[in-house]
């Protein structure tokens, strides 16, 4: 059974592993404005059940077609008659599609890769061991 001081430790275990893969994510992440990267976070609002989640939120929608990329397709106005594009307006344009840029999924790979979870687990087991002796002192 996990104590409340351990299930405190955890929590703040997993909230660090996840900021230091969003660090390695936005690192990753392509840049062209910096939305894409500034939106990258972590959601703790269920960390009680210990779980986080690390992504991007609605600020950038087009997110999930960086990270997945995207078949070729067409493009169509939606209100306007024509598209403008640089060789002048255009009824639709073929899309060739975008090359996959897994940005996130690279950053919890190379995460896991360079051993950080097991140093975060040494240090909390150092943090463990310090409350434990500071429970002696007193």
């Amino acid at each position: 059974m996990i104590s409340d001081l351990d299930n405190k430790e955890i929590q703040k275990f997993l909230f660090r592993a996840a900021s230091e893969i969003v660090s390695d994510a936005k690192d990753i992440a392509p840049y062209a404005t910096g939305n894409l990267q500034a939106d990258i976070q972590v959601w703790d609002d269920n960390i009680e059940n210990l779980e986080v989640e690390v992504g991007n939120s609605k600020l950038a929608p087009y997110a999930r077609f960086v990270h997945e990329g995207t078949k070729a397709h067409v493009i169509r106005p939606k209100t306007k008659k024509a598209l403008k594009t640089p060789w002048g307006p255009r009824k639709k344009v073929n899309h060739p599609g975008t090359k996959a840029n897994p940005y996130l999924q690279k950053a919890v790979d190379g995460y896991n890769a360079e051993n950080a979870l097991d140093e975060l687990g040494d240090k909390i087991n150092e943090d463990i061991f310090k409350e434990i002796k500071k429970g002696f002192n007193s």
